[in-house]
This record gives C-alpha cells, sequence and structure tokens, in this order.
C-alpha cells in the first residue's frame, strides 16, 4: 500500500485512505476536540493535488495506529504468507518519519509539497 502512495497516481484512491485515517485517529483520540478540529484540516478536499494527498496521508500515517498494523498485516495464500509491508522495513520507515522527515519538513518551509513527498520515497527505499 505504502508503494501505490508513494509512486501510484490515483489520487482518489489516496482520498479514500486518507478519509480512513481520519476515522482512525479521530476514534483513538475522541476525548480531545482540539484533535477533532485540526483532523478536519487533513479531511481530503476536492483541491488536493496528488501531492498534498500524500503528505495528509504520511502526517496522518505518523498518528495512526490502527493503519500502520494494517499495512503490515499478513495474509494466507494457500501454503504461502504474504505480507504486505515488512515490519523490519515499517519500523525503519516509521522512525524516520517520525524523527526526521516530518519534524524536519514542519521547520523548513522552503520544502515544498514535492520536495517532501521525494524525501518520502526517498526515506522508504532506504528503510
Amino acid at each position: 500500500m505504502l508503494s501505490h502512495v508513494l509512486y501510484g497516481a490515483n489520487a482518489d484512491y489516496i482520498a479514500r485512505l486518507v478519509e480512513e485515517s481520519v476515522i482512525n485517529v479521530s476514534r483513538e483520540h475522541a476525548d480531545y476536540t482540539s484533535v477533532a478540529e485540526a483532523l478536519q484540516l487533513l479531511r481530503p478536499d476536492a483541491g488536493d493535488s496528488l501531492h498534498r494527498l500524500q503528505i495528509k496521508f504520511f502526517l496522518l500515517l505518523n498518528e495512526d495506529e490502527a493503519m500502520r498494523r494494517n499495512l503490515c498485516h499478513v495474509n494466507e495464500k494457500g501454503a504461502q504468507l504474504v505480507c504486505s509491508l515488512c515490519p523490519h522495513k515499517a519500523e525503519r520507515f516509521y522512525d524516520a518519519l517520525c524523527e526526521e522527515l516530518i519534524p524536519g519538513w514542519i521547520k523548513d518551509c522552503r520544502v515544498g509539497h514535492e520536495a517532501f513527498v521525494d524525501l518520502l520515497r526517498e526515506a522508504y527505499l532506504r528503510s
């Protein structure tokens, strides 16, 4: 799924994931009205570009434990186990997302949407 978000061009698919993640995070933080208000800003909007949707998804993924578990879900197909994302790769990517990518992007307003998505892609490949 992460590769589809990072490298795919299906904005509708990413918008559905963003909406799902908004719902997940709102459930996790149901007691906080300020979180609910902030999440409204991250909901998909008709005018969102592909890069903006990708960024919204990863900002939410940073807080969405349910989506993270879903990304590493293991399915049985016959005698073969298929994992959507290697848990070790996921852990390294999530650490980079939380500790480096998002804080660095927030601090440096010169990094535009396209450049930030490129940084996300690099971190995904390195992880």
